[in-house]
């Protein structure tokens, strides 16, 4: 839909899709004809409210089933809205699902011309954008063949150039570098960029999250169909993969009161974690070879009971940084008691730059049975002096002949 908003502008208000699931084909027959029939209402977005500036490059993130494909093709226009608007300033193109603007007894051609009169532009210009398009898609004499002779690989690529190939306002892709060898990938990842760098609005829907936090200056969270979060990428993407990393953990910090707290599994609970110069919620700061001391408090209810504990560092995307548990070093376990303070300390992290989650364990006397495991939620961070991709920091040098 094209409005009085600035081109490449996009508003989404109060939004909710409803879907409807008939039992047969018969059913959805005696919908159209007025009668009674059997159907589930599905909800794909509820109350959905946001606005993207001009320019702007704005990823999607979710879990499936988030309402992600669903939202974009409001976007794109592809479908409507059940209740509230979706608005767009000036032309929209689109990567859905792979092909589904294309006619498969058509040519790749006959295709390519088509889905620019979609977006208007007449024959005469596309003929002149044509030889740019086939080049980026690379093709060959597959152009003039039917589009149902195509592999899967080869519609994403004639969709993805034929979409990036004209002058769009707004560039809606959904998941289009899923399919693909890594060459096609890496000329997709440099074409969106080149969009984006001459003003293009770009919507980016993915369960990458590198490539979110690499296009995307913000970024928008789904969740059952409703809005969690937006703001800053970064921001958007830690906090959505802390929830996809802490779905089945208990956090420290952030438990129920213990009247409502889930009994104590076992042999007994992780009941805090403290972290020397933590500065209440805030994270630990620390510079690249800094100290890491950790103070853990332990509750037994079966003093009797011999047992470890165990600590990890992991990435916000769940890579273990470090693990280490007093079974694996040769230490006693613990018993005799029931509450225990056990001190952790690395002299000097060797850690370049990240944030990471503090996770604890309480592990059996074979360090293998897991009795509790508590997570304190982007509890270190390690800030380095200038940018670097590196995650940890080692002893190096350069020598020029």
């Amino acid at each position: 839909m094209t409005s009085d908003l600035r081109r490449g502008a996009v508003s989404v208000a109060d939004v909710h899709k409803w879907y409807r699931v008939y039992a047969s084909p018969t059913e959805r027959v005696k919908r159209v004809l007025g009668r009674p029939s059997r159907h589930l209402e599905f909800q794909a977005l509820d109350g959905v409210s946001f606005a993207v500036e001009p320019g702007t490059a704005l990823g999607i993130v979710g879990e499936n089933g988030a309402g992600k494909s669903t939202l974009l093709k409001l976007i794109a226009g592809t479908t409507r809205p059940t209740a509230g608007a979706v608005e767009t300033g000036g032309v929209v193109a689109a990567i859905l699902e792979l092909g589904a603007a294309f006619h498969s007894e058509f040519s790749g051609r006959d295709n390519a011309v088509l889905y620019g009169a979609l977006l208007g532009h007449d024959r005469q210009d596309m003929e002149r954008r044509l030889p740019s398009i086939f080049d980026f898609a690379e093709l060959g004499e597959f152009i003039n063949h039917p589009i149902r002779s195509y592999s899967t690989g080869m519609v994403m690529r004639l969709a993805f150039a034929v979409a990036t190939g004209v002058d769009a306002d707004v560039l809606v892709v959904d998941e289009a570098l899923a399919v693909g060898d890594g060459y096609f990938q890496k000329k997709c990842v440099d074409r969106i960029r080149e969009i984006h760098s001459r003003g293009t609005t770009i919507l980016f829907c993915s369960h990458s999250m590198y490539y979110v936090t690499m296009f995307c200056e913000r970024a928008l969270w789904l969740a059952s169909g409703r809005l969690q979060r937006i703001g800053p990428a970064k921001e958007v993407v830690e906090a959505y993969e802390e929830y996809l990393l802490l779905r089945d953990k208990r956090r420290l910090g952030h438990d129920v009161p213990p009247a409502q707290a889930a009994p104590i599994r076992k042999v007994g609970r992780v009941a805090a974690v403290r972290l020397a110069g933590r500065d209440g919620e805030a994270p630990l700061e620390l510079r690249s070879g800094g100290t890491l001391d950790l103070e853990i408090e332990v509750e037994s209810t079966r003093p009797e009971e011999r047992f470890h504990v165990a600590v990890a560092l992991d990435t916000l995307d769940g890579r273990c940084l470090l693990g280490v548990s007093t079974a694996w070093d040769g230490l006693a376990p613990l018993q005799g008691q029931d509450r225990y303070l056990v001190s952790f300390t690395v002299p000097a992290l060797p850690v370049a730059s990240g944030t990471f989650h503090l996770s604890v364990f309480l592990l059996d006397e074979s360090g293998l049975a897991v009795h509790d495991q508590a997570v304190a939620t982007g509890a270190v961070r390690v800030n380095a002096p200038s940018w670097t991709p590196s995650l940890i920091e080692v002893a190096h040098h350069w020598e020029r002949r």
